[in-house]
């Protein structure tokens, strides 16, 4: 009798088993996606103060739905100087994501797979329109992730393209979508994404805008800090702008082959940033600049600090605040009260490279800005009291270079306003000739005196000069210059 039971129980033990594989993995994808969610929320709030929500989470027995709604808010944007004091309404987005659990997914069984996400956007009534008029036939954004038990994540998808005239009928789009690509591992917060776009045109008759093969790249990591670490690449073919101006005039932007990188490493406790700008061309209505790039690292910047920084603006994003210039003042005065503690480690400010190349010729520079580690940091409370006393613990380096034509033109300038002025008071006139005759005549000796006291350096059809300053002492291409120190104001205490 025993065994007749154990036969028909045995069996029936093993299928429903079987059948709940299904139910503890739902339960086990509704945990790795909350838990996904979150360290999503956390990061937003850190680096942009966007909101991220669940709407719901219906979970079934072999699928599950989950809706999640971001939101741009006035504080989200509210440190960005270009924005005017009025409070702009939030402006929301909504996504729905199709939850399929492993290890049967798509008739394919896999052992690594936990699950299958599909994502679409979900448009308000305001954006239901203007979406179906661009994308009646699929969505204006969808994606596909596959998730690993191990904690890889990978996910591609897109916004598809569109040409033809804008829901408004007033311009005229050339729009080649969007693609991008991901892959990382949620549990140790790293990751890897690509994306491109060919080509985005917007014109009517009279204004336009092109933006033309951008393309991208990042790597990131979270660090146990909290600190997002890693480094990034943006690249743009084209940007073009046509205009006109209120007075009728045609205005126009070029900007080709343009390059944007960024990277932050952390060294036990401090944290190094780089940003990267380069640019082959601009033209600007007419004048033209070639070859540019500003390259700039801050060093040794101390980990604890930004941290610090970061929770305290994650704080003040969450705040109800109705101007935006409201919460960019209090954030410039959290900043202050924390930059002497930036000075402990002693950090560098390094514009190792900025240079462009004029229709007058190549123009560089370079500055580099130190702290001592023993500067005396507890009295440096506040900006600009008590900061005089740092001025013997700052090295500076700083170094420009500029074409002849340009200085010779800048020097002849000054020199001709100063003989103007000085005809005007005494009531002289003297003929245009003349005038041009004694304005180089001067400038060349002004110049050559400059060189003399080595103000100028004169080198390759160029002129150099080099400051230094270190223990409170300046230095001019290599000589003492203590007495320029003079002509600045006094950095006043209180």
């Amino acid at each position: 009798m025993k065994k007749r039971v154990l036969c028909i129980s045995l069996p029936l033990l093993i299928v429903a088993a079987v059948a709940s594989v299904p139910y503890w993995i739902g339960v086990e994808v509704e945990d790795r996606f909350l838990l996904q969610t979150k360290n999503l929320q956390q990061q937003l709030f850190r680096q942009h103060g966007v909101m991220l929500e669940i709407l719901r989470y219906r979970r079934g027995y072999l699928t599950a739905v989950a809706d999640t709604q971001f939101t741009f808010g006035p504080q989200a944007v509210a440190l960005l100087p270009t924005l005017s004091s009025q409070t702009t309404e939030p402006v929301t987005m909504m996504l729905r994501h199709q939850i399929s659990y492993g290890p049967w997914i798509d008739k394919t069984f896999s052992q690594k797979i936990m699950s299958k996400v599909e994502t679409t956007l979900v448009a308000s009534n305001e954006q239901q329109a203007a979406l179906d008029f661009y994308f009646p036939d699929q969505p204006a954004f969808s994606s596909t992730t596959w998730l690993e038990w191990s904690g890889a994540v990978n996910s591609h998808g897109g916004i598809p393209a569109y040409s033809g005239r804008d829901h408004s009928g007033q311009y005229d789009v050339q729009w080649g979508g969007l693609h991008f690509e991901f892959d990382g591992n949620w549990v140790a917060l790293r990751g890897h994404g690509r994306f491109n776009s060919p080509r985005f045109e917007l014109s009517n008759a009279s204004h336009g805008v092109t933006i033309g093969g951008l393309s991208g790249e990042f790597s990131r990591l979270i660090a146990p800090s909290g600190l997002s670490l890693g480094d990034g690449k943006l690249m743009l073919n084209t940007f073009k702008i046509r205009a006109e101006r209120r007075n009728g005039s045609p205005q126009r932007v070029l900007l080709r082959d343009i390059a944007v990188a960024h990277h932050t490493s952390q060294r036990k406790q401090v944290v190094d940033l780089q940003q990267q700008f380069d640019f082959r061309l601009l033209q600007l209505n007419g004048e033209q600049f070639n070859n540019g790039s500003l390259h700039i690292e801050l060093s040794s910047l101390d980990a604890e600090v930004l941290q610090s920084l970061q929770r305290r603006y994650e704080q003040m994003t969450k705040m109800e605040l109705a101007d935006p210039v409201l919460l960019r003042q209090v954030w410039l005065q959290e900043a202050q009260q924390v930059l002497p503690a930036l000075l402990v480690q002693g950090p560098v400010i390094h514009i190792s490279k900025a240079e462009v190349t004029t229709g007058t010729g190549a123009v560089s520079a370079r500055l580099k800005v130190a702290i001592r580690h023993d500067t005396p940091t507890p009295e440096l409370t506040a900006f600009p009291a008590g900061w005089a006393a740092l001025l013997p613990y700052i090295e500076i380096e700083f170094d420009i270079t500029l074409p002849e034509s340009m200085i010779v033109q800048q020097a002849r300038k000054a020199v001709r306003e100063k003989i103007v002025e000085r005809l005007q008071e005494t009531a002289q006139t003297m003929t245009p000739e003349l005038l041009s005759q004694q304005t180089e005549r001067a400038a060349e000796q002004m110049l050559t005196q400059f060189e003399i006291q080595k103000i100028l350096r004169h080198v390759n059809r160029s002129f150099q000069v080099m400051l230094r300053y270190r223990e409170g002492h300046l230095y001019l291409n290599g000589l003492p210059a203590d007495h320029f120190l003079s002509m600045l104001p006094p950095l006043k205490e209180g």
